[in-house]
């Protein structure tokens, strides 16, 4: 198993074990595995500090929309007055410690599939992909890569316009802009295609750069496919992995079976190795 490959089997491992079990302690060690991967093996390239804050207002935004607009539970906090709209009704704990298990799955389910971007190189996710659906990945890649390219062409077609003494003024003037972005985009899409074509793309199957393939790398998968056992051996048992806020909040789950998936996949975080250079 290559690289890519174990990086994303983790990644759908650890997306299946955040969006099955509810109980907070599981999404929160997936959370703690998913950033102990995103810290120790990030590329070079990639800062990690917008994702941070990023997912924390997500997090903060998704407490406060929860506590004040589910008026459910048995511990009230504040009376609002009926005929404020929506926020009209008893405002309870339970309701935001339901919105901090929400923000806290949310969280952990972006970071680990954050890992896809922040770990890998998109081509190393196109080689990732089986050999039939090479040809869609290339294809899908280059559409992505597009919504950059063209935010920075805007940017500095911006940027040109003012110095030559252009300033906004109303929709109309978006014109001046909007017409050079786009003969760029076109301009970029045929270079692509003439490239494309150069090196024979879509005439017979993709080379790959040999190696890459280690046992680390299989172990990982193995962890990957564990935690996925783990994680069906839980449901099937009736193991934990639940949690409710309303009446009253319960406690976390401490069952060792319905928490060895999330420990799975933290162990298999740790093991996953560096790039090579």
């Amino acid at each position: 198993m290559t690289r890519p490959a174990a990086v994303a089997s983790w990644a759908l491992a650890g997306l299946a074990v955040t969006l099955a079990q509810a109980d907070p302690v599981t999404q929160l060690l997936v959370l703690v595995a998913a950033w102990l991967l995103l810290v120790r093996r990030r590329t070079p390239d990639r800062r990690l500090r917008p994702l941070a804050l990023g997912l924390a207002s997500i997090g903060v935004v998704t407490v406060v929309v929860n506590g004040v607009l589910d008026h459910t539970g048995a511990t009230v906090l504040v009376d609002a007055p009926g005929w404020l709209p929506l926020l009209g009704g008893p405002i309870t704990a339970e309701s935001f410690a339901q919105g901090a298990a929400i923000a806290l799955g949310l969280v952990a389910a972006v970071s680990v599939a954050a890992s896809l971007s922040v770990v890998l190189e998109p081509a190393d996710l196109v080689d990732a992909l089986p050999r039939a659906l090479e040809r869609t990945g290339a294809a899908l890649g280059a559409a992505l890569n597009l919504v950059p390219a063209t935010a920075a062409s805007f940017v500095a077609v911006r940027d040109a316009q003012r110095l030559r003494g252009w300033r906004p003024r109303g929709p109309r003037a978006m014109a001046d802009l909007a017409v050079p972005v786009l003969l760029g985009a076109i301009e970029r899409s045929a270079q692509l295609a003439e490239s494309m074509e150069a090196r024979a793309f879509g005439s017979g199957p993709r080379t790959r750069l040999g190696g890459g393939r280690t046992a680390a790398h299989a172990v990982v998968g193995a962890g990957a496919a564990a935690a996925l056992g783990l994680l069906l051996a839980a449901r099937l048992l009736g193991a934990g992995g639940s949690w409710a806020a309303y009446p009253t909040p319960t406690m976390p789950s401490a069952d060792p079976v319905a928490l060895a998936p999330a420990l799975a996949l933290a162990l298999a975080a740790l093991l996953v190795p560096g790039e090579e250079r």
